[in-house]
């Protein structure tokens, strides 16, 4: 059967307007470094409102540019290293692995947890990674070596496309930038970790740039029966002109990660490092290929990408004594692209920009799922075998409209998304779910002098559900979880309307800004309990659309730069996301009385209300630095506590440390994480501890944050780049 929604917002007779807004580019709690204005190039694969050097891409947004320097501070080994610090952004840890750590913006996620809704969109030079599978985004496979500059959307963002409901982050990668140089680096540090990295890049005298690099890094973990090996290749090569140009990009990363969960409440207090579940692994890798190019077209320029991605995993899971564990295959193949056109006029006083694009993708999906009793003295059941060949498909215009100090922008983005479920066990059970919609956004941008700016938005997004949920949405039918899926009806677009107003305040090296809004979201995924018990399931739930929830909060940032290169800045945010319709939750709390029953103002889990971070970096001498960061993140609702009716998760405090030397083409870092060593828990849930010596019991379930760790960081610089290091000592 094929069924079909169809969503077409009245906003579509909008005009379709949007420009270069002034508020739009307001770098936010970033070291000195970060870029205000992009190089022309770059509008092939940056995602800022103001993608190029006169033509906007989108409406005046939060937008925070994290630049080289800036990141490579941090030292990071996964996106999340970088963007802790960053206002509104919180971290929890589901499955007890620091590389699998979820990413949290106004109240939506981004994170490699198969099945959790997905509301952030993470892109590599304008290449989406999230999967098309479940849109979860593989971290640890993400080249973070190789990155140069980092940019994170906050809100709803009409125009990078479906899943953009609280934010989008991408990262921008390294060229050669000059005579041949190169890198190399080696760390080591607290719990056996290692990880080695270098790189080569430069320009040819014909005019082409190349960057080219590999590493590998391992870690035992703190936990007991935890660690993670990766392996990772990139380059980047290609022509770039004044009015013409062409790239060539690839990568390749492996991840092998042993996850340890979270632990019973009574355990945690006692012995943190402990792992109940021995035995669980990921393992993924990631292959991607992509071509990228522009060209002036008369008083404008094209740009087209082509791309290809190729991504498979096996995950484990080892349940407790009484369940058999679970074992998941996927594979996930992708063949997408883009064209854009855009052109700047100057209408006596009015400058006008416009542009016009497409984009879409082909997805081939291919999901396996077995029940493993080998711990019962049986074998392997295969339960499910899924192939989806989903499809999208896009166009989108957008134009400015300047006159004098003020900005006026809007535009619109028209997405299709077609999801078949082929049911390769029972071939009768297939069905296919359409999704059409227009989202529009349009704001305004105002340059109040003296430094001030500000800016107001209101614009739409959809997520079109996951593959995951459509195939465990009937509860007539129900999956079991986590073995089985199954043929189900479909279930409506998730919309989010996000209402901003937000203002900067720029002057030498001060810089202040602040920003409010509210997310209205129609047709929120959960998991709704089911009234029917299903044999042989650990979750006896299917997915189903809740009428509404809400986010809302305020962001305030400020940063300051001295003389002689210090520099201090503070964030804060408030989040406050809710249920704004009445339902029961699933909750594994019904088998002890407790009804998780919902209603209009409780609070979503695992969204902390406040949020504070500070640091600052003092230059020593010429050639020693050092840097504090500290963070508190306020209390937050378990999940499977939706209705607020036990205690909160308590806030908790962090500080990290570093201290870098350099000599020359030499740089030696010393970083600590946790220095205090605080013991708190950044994630909790509800389950029955089976191993309780008294009998199972149900309990809080509490994932410990990462114990303090200790990093060694020696890095060579070699030829050019070496030089640019060396500045004034080749004289």
């Amino acid at each position: 059967m094929e069924s079909y929604v169809k969503r077409l917002s009245p906003w579509v007779l909008l005009p379709f307007l949007v420009v270069r807004p002034l508020a739009a580019q307001t770098p936010d709690s970033t070291r000195r470094d970060s870029v205000r204005t992009l190089e022309p190039i770059e509008v092939v694969g940056s995602i800022q409102p103001s993608a190029g050097p006169t033509v906007g891409s989108g409406v005046p947004a939060r937008v925070t540019i994290i630049g080289e320097e800036a990141a490579d501070a941090y030292e990071p080994r996964i996106l999340s290293d970088v963007l802790s610090q960053q206002p509104g952004i919180s971290l929890y840890d589901d499955l007890g692995s620091p590389y699998k750590l979820n990413v949290s913006t106004r109240g939506f996620y981004a994170s490699p947890v198969v099945g959790l809704p997905q509301g952030v969109s993470v892109f590599l030079d304008g290449v989406r990674q999230n999967e098309p599978d479940a849109a979860q985004v593989n971290f640890d496979l993400l080249p973070m070596q190789y990155v140069r500059r980092i940019e994170l959307l906050s809100g709803t963002a009409s125009l990078t496309g479906r899943n953009t409901l609280g934010g989008a982050i991408n990262l921008v990668t390294a060229r050669g930038r000059g005579p041949i140089g190169g890198e190399l680096e080696v760390q080591g540090g607290s719990f056996d970790t290692f990880n080695g990295n270098g790189s080569v890049s430069g320009i040819t005298r014909g005019g082409i740039d190349y960057y080219v690099g590999g590493g590998y890094n391992r870690e035992n973990g703190w936990r007991q029966g935890t660690g993670a090996e990766q392996y990772n290749g990139f380059f980047n090569t290609g022509r770039l002109a004044d009015t013409w140009g062409i790239s060539l990009q690839g990568f390749g990363a492996k991840s092998y990660a042993e996850p340890a969960g979270s632990l019973p409440e009574s355990v945690f207090d006692v012995k943190p490092d402990s792992n109940l579940t021995t035995g669980d692994f990921d393992d993924i890798d990631l292959m991607q290929l992509a071509v990228t190019g522009y060209r002036q077209l008369g008083t404008g320029r094209g740009s087209f990408r082509l791309y290809g991605r190729r991504s498979t995993a096996e995950r484990f899971a080892v349940n407790q004594g009484g369940d058999p564990d679970a074992l998941g295959t996927s594979r996930n193949k992708t063949l997408g692209g883009g064209l854009d056109y855009r052109f700047a006029k100057v209408l006596g006083a009015v400058i006008l920009g416009v542009r016009l694009g497409a984009d879409g993708s082909v997805n081939d999906s291919r999901i396996e799922l077995f029940e493993d009793n080998a711990k019962f003295g049986g074998g392997q059941d295969r339960t499910t075998l899924v192939e989806s060949g989903s499809w999208d498909a896009a166009a989108f215009a957008t134009a400015d409209v300047t006159v004098g100090r003020v900005t006026l922008s809007a535009g619109a983005r028209l997405d299709h998304v077609r999801i078949p479920f082929n049911n390769r066990l029972d071939p009768s059970a297939d069905t296919v779910s359409n999704y059409t919609r227009v989202n529009p956004k349009g704001g305004l941008g105002v340059d109040l002098g003296r430094g001030f700016s500000a800016y107001g938005s209101v614009g739409q997004n959809f997520r079109a559900p996951a593959l995951i949920e459509l195939a465990c949405a009937d509860p007539d039918r129900p999956c079991v979880l986590p073995f089985a899926l199954g043929d189900d009806p479909p279930l409506d677009p998730i919309i989010a309307t996000t209402y901003e107003v937000g203002a900067t305040w720029a002057r030498g090296a001060a810089l202040l800004t602040a920003s409010a809004y509210r997310t209205d979201v129609k047709n929120d995924v959960f998991l709704f309990p089911n009234e029917n018990e299903i044999t042989g399931s650990t979750i006896e739930g299917f997915f189903d659309n809740l009428d509404r929830t809400r986010r809302e909060g305020v962001e305030l940032g400020a940063s300051l730069g001295f003389s002689g290169g210090h520099s201090v800045y503070a964030n804060y945010a408030w989040t406050r996301a809710t249920f704004e319709s009445a339902a029961e939750i699933f909750s594994i709390r019904e088998e002890s009385g407790g009804e998780n029953a919902v209603e209009p103002g409780d609070r979503l889990p695992l969204v902390p209300e406040h949020q504070v971070k500070l640091g600052g970096s003092l230059q020593l001498t010429a050639r020693i630095q050092v840097g504090v960061d500290a963070r508190y993140v306020g209390e937050q609702w378990l999940r499977g506590d939706e209705a607020n009716e036990t205690e909160p998760l308590q806030g908790w405090f962090a500080a990290d440390a570093r201290v870098t030397w350099t000599a020359g083409p030499w740089e030696v870092s010393g970083l600590v994480t946790n220095l205090l060593n605080e013991h708190y828990a950044n994630f909790g849930t509800f389950n029955v501890n089976q191993g309780n010596p008294a009998g199972p019991t149900l309990e809080r379930f509490l994932t410990p944050g990462q114990a303090r760790a200790f990093r060694l960081v020696i890095r060579r610089n070699f030829g050019a780049r070496g030089a640019e290091e060396r500045g004034p000592d080749l004289d």
